[in-house]
């Protein structure tokens, strides 16, 4: 009711562990998942997971705050940078101003960026974490949520997120802003105009609609009164199936797929790892359910791209040195910190090829660091096997997506890496540990948020939507989870041995 964020990676569940409250006044009986989670020295002082609290009296509860530090992902972080790396000329200041609006809407958190459309420059960027967040890590999650009767509080919830970010951007802005564009994932994009889900979370799992969608301010921001948000043109990308939306569409029109002669490679790096392969001839695509580990989610120390977060690790003599983000302190392991300490396990001997820890710290975990308050940072056995299913469900997505198009993929010209844990992977140890084959070193390229990208490309481009319509409409998808070569790829590649 006071619209706190709180993590909430399991949806509410219970087993996450991620929303530790402390009660100062009025604690309830500790439940049996506290009881996982806590010491008892803890619980005596009133430590509680918040899903499982259930107040019998008044209290006071102490709980911590980290959005603002937040990592989100927007690129064009310079202002003032034109929107495709030129610098803006100098005859483009003297025209009139006129702006659109060019937003990414993920699972976890929201970009947008304000472009001039006269000088074709990025003129401010707003972001913010996608406050749906409290409803689960994950899209499955947050259809649950929906099916649930959440629909409409879920709807307000991205528009109080997409309106916020709106004021904020219009507050700097010298001209009008005449349109948006929105890309998302066909989830969110659900969520958003408030669709029903539940078709999307059954078999065989059909949108309502994954075409262009064309609206305004005033339809989609009711009651709000402001005339810069009324009169807003809104387009939303088009998707391409119900796990492979818009943000991969206007990923594979950011990077002029439609017009390539070899054959690339598009991988979203994130809870539904999307991916699309191909060339001027065809497209493909496939989603494949990661699952959160390489957000940090599920994972006992794990946590987003914070300050704090371990997001470097080297071993020697089995011992961890490692970095965090911004150097501080660390609180816990976010998900590149996550790839590079399997990787080091893995490359010492001490975990072998099936994913077993070594014997010695298999109980507690390998210890990383210490936290502030003492508590040994570790890597667990549970942690090895939530990213041992991200990693082979990704790894066989990419042979399966590969087969499908009759290539290998050492033919595979280039690599790229969408998202925020991209940008951060290293390759050689991604590579180490079977995540991505060890043909594509040297071919990988780490391209930011190409979701956001398109959406701005979109606004400056004149025949963009003929080009968008043309790759929503021709890409196939393939649908991994009924593919028996993506079943077989994913018993061999559990492994760690190649």
């Amino acid at each position: 009711e006071h619209k706190l964020l709180l993590s909430a990676v399991c949806a509410g569940k219970g087993t996450c562990g991620k929303c530790r409250v402390h009660f100062l006044e009025g604690a309830s009986e500790p439940s049996a998942e506290d009881k996982r989670f806590f010491k008892k020295e803890e619980l005596k002082k009133g430590w509680r997971l918040a899903c499982r609290a259930y107040p019998q009296k008044d209290c006071i509860v102490w709980m911590e705050q980290r959005e603002g530090d937040f990592f989100v992902l927007a690129d064009a972080e310079e202002k003032g940078r034109d929107a495709f790396g030129d610098e803006k000329p100098e005859e483009a200041q003297k025209q009139s101003r006129t702006y659109g609006i060019a937003a990414d809407i993920g699972t976890t958190t929201i970009a947008m960026q304000l472009v001039e459309l006269s000088g074709r420059r990025i003129t401010e960027v707003y972001t913010a974490i996608n406050r749906q967040y409290a409803y689960g890590a994950d899209v499955i999650s947050r259809i649950e949520a929906s099916n649930s009767g959440k629909r409409e509080e879920m709807k307000n919830s991205i528009c109080a997120d997409l309106e916020k970010g709106i004021r904020t951007l219009a507050k700097s802005c010298p001209g009008e802003i005449r349109r948006m564009v929105i890309c998302a994932n066909t989830v969110m994009v659900h969520l958003l105009m408030g669709y029903s889900c539940e078709t999307l979370g059954a078999y065989p799992f059909t949108p309502v609609n994954i075409r262009t969608i064309h609206t305004t301010g005033k339809k989609l921001f009711k009651g709000v009164e402001r005339q810069v948000i009324q009169e807003l043109e809104i387009i939303i990308y088009p998707g391409i199936s119900a796990f492979v939306g818009g943000d991969i569409t206007a990923g594979l029109f950011a990077l002029e797929f439609e017009s390539r002669e070899k054959p690339s490679l598009l991988i979203d790096l994130g809870t539904n790892a999307e991916m699309a392969v191909g060339n001027r001839e065809r497209l493909l695509a496939a989603s494949a359910a990661a699952g959160p580990a390489f957000e940090g989610g599920n994972l006992k120390w794990g946590t987003g791209s914070i300050p704090g977060a371990i997001c470097s690790v080297t071993l020697k003599d089995n011992l961890a040195s490692f970095r965090t983000i911004k150097n501080q302190s660390p609180i816990g392991i976010c998900g590149s910190g996550a790839i590079e300490a399997l990787a080091e396990l893995a490359g010492t001997g001490l975990v072998d090829e099936t994913g077993h820890l070594d014997d010695r710290y298999a109980e507690n975990g390998f210890p990383l660091s210490e936290s502030a308050d003492g508590e040994q940072i570790t890597f667990t056995q549970k942690d090895i096997r939530e990213l041992q299913l991200a990693k082979s469900a990704l790894r066989s997505g990419i042979e399966t997506l590969c087969l499908r198009f009759g290539i290998s993929t050492e033919e595979i010209s280039h690599i790229y890496l969408a998202g925020g844990f991209g940008l951060k992977l290293d390759c050689r140890k991604a590579i180490r540990i079977g995540l991505l084959p060890a043909s594509f070193e040297g071919k990988i390229t780490a391209i930011g948020n190409s979701s956001l990208g398109g959406a701005a490309k979109c606004l400056l481009e004149r025949n963009a939507w003929e080009k968008i319509s043309l790759i929503a409409r021709e890409t196939k998808e393939i649908p991994l989870a009924s593919d028996k070569d993506f079943n077989r790829f994913y018993m061999e590649y559990m492994y760690f041995y190649y």
